[in-house]
């Protein structure tokens, strides 16, 4: 059983616990339905790098890029929230006209799966193992990393956190 494989029937779900911690960035709602959640989310990231918010955001810890899914009206079918941005300190001040929206990245137990290699195909094919998979998901909030490593030649890893009971 591969760890990164979330398709695969699992007899032990292998997690992490993350403390919960805020992001701040840009949010739209949408859903999985007829390529909505791809069209929206791309058009996330062209507006996060064409305006440069990396290096806006007011109070932000690193340079590491959050993608959080959260507000979920159900399963993975349904409408939910995503909102692209970065780790911020609570105290962080922001004030970018309003455009900006904060989420809580919720303290909890989540599976972690690292796709790797050629992007957004390592991605999506990660996604895609974890809406088949028998997963305990909370629906609360999962979320992609992009730390240095998704940066790094041959690499371009995305960390993938769902959210699971354990």
């Amino acid at each position: 059983m591969s760890k990164s494989d979330p398709a695969k029937p699992q007899q032990k779900i292998e997690t992490q616990s993350l403390e919960g911690f805020d992001i701040v960035g840009i949010s739209t709602i949408t859903c999985n339905k007829d390529g909505k959640a791809a069209g929206d989310i791309n058009a996330l990231w062209e507006r996060f790098m064409a305006d440069d918010l990396l290096h806006k955001i007011d109070g932000r810890i690193d340079n590491v890029i959050y993608c959080a899914y959260s507000d979920y009206e159900g399963d993975h079918t349904m409408p939910y929230r995503v909102t692209l941005g970065c780790k911020v300190a609570k105290a962080g001040a922001n004030d970018l006209g309003g455009s900006l929206y904060k989420t809580t990245i919720p303290a909890g137990d989540y599976a972690i799966f690292a796709a790797r290699g050629e992007q957004p195909k390592a991605l999506l094919q990660t996604w895609e193992g974890v809406w088949k998979s028998n997963l305990p998901r909370t629906y609360k909030c999962d979320l992609e990393i992009y730390g240095p490593r998704f940066f790094e030649d041959g690499v371009h890893e995305v960390l993938v956190c769902v959210g699971v009971k354990v």
